[in-house]
This record gives C-alpha cells, structure tokens and sequence, in this order.
C-alpha cells in the first residue's frame, strides 16, 4: 500500500463529516468573491464622482458576506477539531487492540516501546488536518472560482486559470515521488536518535561515572543527528521547488494582469473598475497558490506519519485473535 493511500485510509472512516468540511470550503470560495465583485459595483458608482444609496448597500453586502464567511470558517474549524480527535481516539484504540496481539515472530530484533513512538505521529496527522482540509482545499477552491470570474471580465483572463491549474499540477506531479520519499528518510533518520536515547536512558547506571560511555553517547547521538540533519536537507531541497515555484507562477500572473488589463483598458475593452477588480481577483489567485505550495510540506509531513504509524497496524496479530477480535 502506498503512503498516501494509508493517509486516505485513516480518513476514511471520518469521510462523512470530511465531506461537509469540503462544503463549507465551497460556501466560503464563493462568499470570497463577493469582494471583487461587490468592489467592481461600487467603483463603477463612484466613478460618476457621488454617493448614492445603493453603494451603502453593496458596501454592506460585502461586509455581510465577509461576516458569513468568517462564521462558516468557524464551523468549519469546529468540524475538522470533531475529525482531529475521533483520529486521535480511534488510533489509540487500535494500538491498544493490536499490541498485546501482535505475533512474536513480528517483534523479532525488534523494541516495542520504541515502536510505540510511532503513535506521535498521529499528532503531525491531527495538525495538519487544519492545513489541508481548511486552508489548502479553501485556496483551491478559490482559484477555480476566481479563474471562472476571472473570464467574465474577458475571455482571454480564461488563460490565467487553466495556466494556474496546469502549472501546479505539474509541479506537485513532477516533485511529490521525490519529496515522499525524502520525508520518509528523515522521520527515520529522527527516531534513530531517539531509538539510541530511550537505549541510553534505559541504561543510566552504565553511563554515569563512565566518561568513556559519555563520551560515546555524546559521539553517536552527533553521528544520528548528523544523518538527520543530512536527510532534512535533502528534503528541504525538495520543498524549495514547490516555495520557487509558488514564486514563479504570481510573478506570471501579476505581470500578464497589469500588461494585458492595462491593454485591455486603454482599448475600451474593459474598464477601470473591471481592471481593479481583477487585480483584486489575481492577488487572491497569487495568495492562495502560495498557501497550496507552502502547505505542501504538511502533506508530505501526514503522509510520512500514516506510513509511521504502519509499522504498528502492519504487523501480523495471532492467528487466533484475528478469528475472534
């Protein structure tokens, strides 16, 4: 089974509230344009140099759909903090079930208090919940309604949602292999460390007094640690692709915007008050590229803890308890 799929399976049993938590996600991408929109409205009222009721209005429509946003963002909070911690339960159950279970030909070679470590990683899973089912999946929403908007003001804006889409697809597509795989080098490289310390503090008598043994802990632990540190970077390296890349695509869409939509202006293609709101638009586009991109390492972060937390789960139990648990 692949590392992401192990994600998927942990999640799998919370599909249902999950799935509201992608609405909301929807209801809240939608609620965010009406600041382009409603600025649009208003600008194109104010263009004739006066205040009319109706800008009252729409001033008002857009801070009541800020306020409704605001308001399904804390829903959506509150379900994913219900999700974070039916992981958390269900997860503990199952160590506790498979533990005393588990074959003793399986925990050959092996320490199973150290293997127990592993459970922590389904707190990395329970904070990046938030990342990715609220501000990842939010930011994508958001850039498919903001490229449909976008076309609106003209067809040719079409370009700059199926460029946004394709470009991150392929980025993710082209890294992911390689950042998986570096995150996993570095959580194992991080529970050697801590593998050789729980030895240490387990063997406490046969350190103290001891400057040979001292010095030996001291030199193994910079010897663990330097392979950690090794292993980050080699995975950091990968994240830097997806942060330059995040860079590359606003720079792109900012500077299409302002040369096209000054074109487009000077040609009485569009207006002014079109102009300005499609920068509004494209500066969300830009933002909430960045938010995918930045939050792509807590991802690779919950997929590298689901395969941790496998090598618990994987273990064979006895034969009879798996006819009878």
């Amino acid at each position: 089974m692949r590392p992401w799929q192990r994600l998927v399976g942990i999640l799998h049993y919370e599909r249902k509230t999950i799935n509201y938590i992608f609405l909301y996600a929807v209801l809240i991408g939608l609620l965010g344009l009406t600041l382009p929109l409603g600025t649009t409205a208003i600008f194109n009222l104010l263009s004739n140099g006066s205040m009319y009721s109706s800008t009252y209005i729409l001033i008002g429509v857009v801070l009541f759909g800020i306020l409704i946003g605001g308001l399904l963002l804390i829903g959506q909070l509150t379900l994913v903090e219900l999700v974070e911690q039916k992981v958390f339960a269900r997860t503990s159950l199952e160590f506790a079930y498979r533990l005393p279970r588990i074959k003793k030909s399986e925990l050959t070679g092996e320490y199973p208090p150290e293997l127990v470590n592993r459970f922590f990683d389904i707190l990395t899973i329970q904070k990046g919940l938030t990342k990715l089912v609220v501000e990842i999946v939010s930011a994508a929403v958001l850039i498919f309604f903001s490229a449909i908007l976008l076309s609106f003001y003209h067809p040719v804006y079409m370009v700059f949602g199926v460029f946004t889409a394709m470009v991150l697809t392929g980025v993710i597509a082209l890294y992911y292999r390689e950042a998986v795989k570096t995150s996993i080098e570095e959580s194992g490289r991080k529970y050697q460390v801590v593998a050789y310390l729980e030895d240490v503090a387990a063997n406490l008598d046969e350190y103290r007094g001891d400057k040979a043994k001292m010095v030996e802990a001291l030199q193994q632990t910079d010897d663990i640690a330097s392979k950690y540190i090794r292993a980050r970077n080699s995975h950091f390296r990968v994240l830097r692709k997806f942060f330059a890349s995040s860079i590359l695509i606003r720079a792109i869409l900012m500077g299409a915007l302002l040369v096209m939509g000054s074109f487009f202006v000077v040609e009485r293609q569009m207006t002014f008050g079109q102009f300005v709101a499609a920068e509004v638009i494209v500066v969300q586009i830009s933002y909430a590229v960045e938010k995918v991109m930045t939050g792509m390492s807590t991802i690779f972060d919950m997929v590298t803890s689901a395969e941790k937390l496998a090598v618990i789960t994987d273990m064979e139990l006895q034969e009879e308890e798996v006819q009878h648990g």
